[in-house]
């Protein structure tokens, strides 16, 4: 991590807590990013879009349409979590209706949902975004769901779901092998981490200009790193479970102290629902909202690296899945792939408390004015590429650099 980030942030952390003054704001530079991960394809009729007046649409028998403030939604007596999250931020809450993946096969559509394109070989969104700014020792930590680094790959690390960023940095993955090795004693350890970072420092300040700038100062960033990032292991526990509560106390401490700009969870990965779909989908979104009740609330309670800032209020939720499912249930009870998804954004930052974008009469999506989000026939759709472009946006880096041709949905940034 960045030990001023570190110093600072344990040093005012009672402070942080107490009454936020008028006049703070969160810049670019401070805004960090959660993406939380549906895998598989969520049904958005269940819970963003209430399609009831649509006959050529399977909704649920007990679902109900329901208004919070500027929001509606699907309502539903086996998913209480889902109205206690409308209820207790509706005011900061944005969904987004009818965006586009292009694809319905899962790799391809993960791909455009995360990156905006279909290649793999694009840096997603997270990875980006993490990148903008101070460097920090994990830009980007994958707790779970999908990543796709690209060129980014020395920004981007995962836990792993058996703890194995724990037992690399404790040097006890040694004894994972067939053939154990024990490590070297914690006093060498130390020196050789101790030449390694001053060759590193030596051999930055003995370049100057060019290529060979850049990469002897990336080497020297990435040594500085690894030894944040071992030393952290003695105040930070990696380990983290396959669900989201059990991923939230590691994601919301690695913003905290400053040590990543974006975490990535996962709201499960079984959400491909070819049979049995709502027997199976409602609990899912019950859990994934439970969780996000859970994730807001730490949040809100942990203090943020500008002065009299919370988390809640430096950070942008991103609730997303790569895809959507048919209108219509199949001979199984079930839906299958469908190129029209729904997400939501949660945060300070926004023009919350709208449903932006929508449904027609076949269950495609509307296009949407950029300048004001509002539906227009003549428009572009809501891709995932511009509403890639749009969280690029809110970071303060133009969206025309990485995304050529694609317009960001200003409209939505408060």
């Amino acid at each position: 991590m960045n030990r001023r980030h570190f110093l600072t942030g344990s040093a005012a952390a009672a402070g942080l807590l107490l009454a936020k003054p008028s006049h703070a704001t969160v810049s670019a530079s401070d805004r960090k990013f959660i993406f939380v991960f549906a895998q598989g394809g969520w049904d958005p009729t269940r819970v963003f879009a209430p399609e009831f007046a649509n006959p050529d649409i399977d909704m649920e028998p007990n679902g109900a349409r329901r208004t919070m403030g500027g929001l509606t939604y699907v309502d539903h007596p086996l998913r209480p979590s889902v109205s206690a999250f409308m209820a207790q931020h509706h005011a900061r809450t944005l969904v987004l209706n009818g965006v586009l993946v292009r694809s319905i096969a899962h790799e391809i559509c993960t791909m455009i949902a995360m990156t905006g394109d279909s290649s793999g070989l694009l840096p997603d969104w997270p990875a980006r975004l993490a990148t903008v700014g101070e460097p920090t020792t994990v830009p980007h930590l994958v707790l779970g769901g999908p990543s796709f680094p690209g060129p980014l790959g020395a920004a981007v690390a995962r836990t792993g779901g058996a703890g194995q960023l724990e037992a690399l940095l404790s040097g006890s993955i040694t004894d994972w092998s067939d053939g154990a090795t024990g490590g070297l004693p914690r006093t060498t350890q130390q020196l050789v981490d101790a030449f390694t970072l001053r060759r590193a420092a030596g051999a930055a300040a003995a370049v100057t200009g060019g290529n060979g700038q850049a990469l002897v100062d990336a080497y020297a960033q990435a040594a500085t790193s690894a030894d944040d990032l071992k030393n952290l292991r003695y105040t930070m526990d990696f380990t983290v479970g396959p669900t989201m509560v059990e991923q939230i106390p590691v994601a919301v401490e690695a913003l905290s102290i400053g040590m990543s700009r974006c975490v990535t969870l996962s709201a499960g990965t079984t959400w491909d629902t070819h049979a049995d779909n709502d027997a199976l989908q409602s609990p899912l979104f019950e859990a994934a909202f439970q969780g996000l009740n859970q994730l807001l609330e730490t949040l809100r309670a942990t203090p943020g690296q500008v002065v009299g800032q919370t988390l809640a209020d430096e950070t942008i939720v991103v609730v997303m899945s790569e895809m959507g499912r048919t209108p219509r249930l199949n001979n199984f009870a079930g839906k299958d792939h469908w190129p029209y998804t729904s997400w939501m954004l949660v945060g300070d930052g926004l023009t919350g408390d709208r449903v932006v974008g929508g449904y027609d009469d076949l269950y495609y999506g509307l296009g949407v004015d950029p300048g004001s989000g509002d539906p227009r026939v003549d428009a572009q759709l809501l891709s995932a590429e511009a509403v890639g472009a749009t969280l690029l946006q809110l970071a303060d880096v133009d969206p025309a650099e990485l995304l050529p041709g694609v317009t960001p949905v200003t409209g939505v940034i408060a």
